[in-house]
């Protein structure tokens, strides 16, 4: 059983994401059920999508029960915390060194080099998928996102996704 929320800001493939997650642990057989707020965001407004993992029966994650919060902007961190337990872990698209509690990668950095800012959210998830506890692993990610009929984008979204993973093997040498 797992509880994430993912958070950003309207554009960067939070809905995305929340998606690709639960679509692979539902093909496990797991139980999945989510929820999106994004209401009047436009591209740049808020949104977070609660996804949790297991025998739940409501979509939403109380305050203090999250294990994961990934995000794809700073302020959206700030703003979502709260739904963290205490040893939950923060995966944060930043510039800035991890801290106690938070795992930060330059996802945006990254997704510049190759030429495509938009799959920061698939670098972010490269990264968290190297995290032991993180419930969906790396392999089932590119599985999933090989699966998609347009080979530019499929292959684009592989190089995002391994330059995610490589950033988090690097953290944890």
């Amino acid at each position: 059983m797992a509880e994430l929320i993912l958070c950003g800001r309207g554009g960067q493939g939070i809905v995305f994401l929340t998606r690709l997650l639960g679509d692979i642990a539902s093909a496990r057989g797991l139980n999945v059920i989510s929820s999106e707020t994004h209401g009047m965001a436009v591209r740049g407004g808020s949104i977070n999508s609660h996804l949790r993992i297991g025998a739940f029966s409501s979509p939403l994650i109380r305050n203090g029960h999250a294990d994961f919060l990934l995000s794809l902007d700073a302020t959206e961190t700030e703003n979502n915390k709260h739904y963290l337990k205490p040893q939950g872990v923060i995966v944060e698209n930043s510039p800035l060194s991890s801290e106690n509690g938070v795992l930060r990668v330059d996802a945006a950095r990254l997704a510049r080099e190759f030429g495509r800012v938009q799959l920061e959210n698939v670098v972010l998830l490269g990264f968290a998928s190297m995290i032991e506890e993180f419930p969906i692993q790396s392999d089932e990610i590119k599985d999933r996102l090989a699966l998609h009929p347009n080979e530019r984008v499929r292959a684009m979204n592989l190089i995002a996704l391994d330059a995610g993973a490589k950033a988090g093997l690097a953290r944890r040498c």
